[in-house]
């Protein structure tokens, strides 16, 4: 199968629509009627923007190539000491099942930034007065990511040590081969992670119907599949999501940035019952 990089769109074409985008706002906001449109437009170019550092930063690194091994083979062992499942024996488990495995490749190419855009989009088009919350949070959880990322990491199909397959290559879906010049050893945290936690909890906290918990499975999914695929170890997820909560803290602790649903939570207690009026 011959794959084109389909859902990951090269970052200098993400930073050209931004641009385009961010001409298009600045020409919206000299037309009163087109005000609206221009907020919306500059947001977009945001998400924009994230994706295509996302991607660049995957090209850079701190520190040397050579050192990603040892620091993969350190979470291998740190997994192993933390007694939890070993990533080898997650994937034996479907090794067996092309359709399966071939499935879980291509959800690891194909539905990750999409799906995370989508639910952006969906926000501010829908949700506006949760959008605050939504991009600060997914900023600074984005923003981490990166940081953590300069220091490289192998994934465990780089290992051979683990016995770990590199399941998109062998069966032509893999993006790394697709996309001259992508870097590999920017595992530690998962931002498929990252990002699958952060649309779940968007679904939960802006949603209104009782079937909005059931996004809890996508990062759980997502999760399986980049561990099954060779891509991470578990702990890169973990890591991932203590991020995503730190995130959540801080934007939290922004009273102009609260979510709707959440805004009574911070809300000053008020007493019920009267004061007596003394004489």
């Amino acid at each position: 199968m011959e794959l084109t990089g389909f859902g990951w769109l090269p970052w200098r074409y993400a930073v050209i629509a931004a641009v385009i985008l961010l001409a298009l706002m600045v020409a919206a906001r000299s037309i009163p009627r087109l005000q609206p449109s221009a907020r919306v437009l500059g947001e977009v170019a945001l998400i924009l923007g994230l994706y295509a550092a996302w991607q660049y930063a995957g090209s850079l690194s701190v520190g040397g190539f050579d050192q990603a091994d040892d620091a993969g083979l350190f979470l291998a062992s740190l997994v192993e000491w933390l007694r939890w499942p070993s990533e080898a024996a997650l994937q034996e488990q479907v090794l067996g099942n092309e359709a399966l495995v071939a499935a879980a490749d291509s959800f690891y190419a194909g539905v990750h930034a999409p799906v995370f855009v989508i639910t952006l989009v969906w926000v501010l088009v829908f949700h506006r007065r949760d959008w605050p919350f939504v991009r600060t949070t997914v900023v600074l959880t984005t923003a981490m990511c990166l940081l953590i990322q300069f220091k490289p990491v192998a994934p465990p199909r780089l290992l051979p040590q683990l016995g770990i397959v590199d399941t998109a290559l062998e069966n032509g879906r893999s993006v790394y081969a697709a996309i001259p010049g992508a870097n590999q050893f920017s595992a530690m945290p998962s931002v498929h992670i990252a990002w699958a936690a952060a649309v779940a909890l968007i679904v939960i906290v802006c949603a209104r119907t009782p079937w909005r918990w059931l996004a809890v499975a996508y990062p759980l999914t997502t999760l399986w599949v980049v561990v099954v695929t060779g891509n991470h170890f578990l702990i890169d997820g973990v890591v991932a999501i203590a991020l995503l909560g730190v995130a959540v803290a801080v934007t939290l602790g922004i009273p102009s940035q609260r979510p709707e649903r959440l805004a009574h939570v911070f809300e000053p207690r008020v007493d019920s019952e009267p004061t007596a009026v003394s004489r």
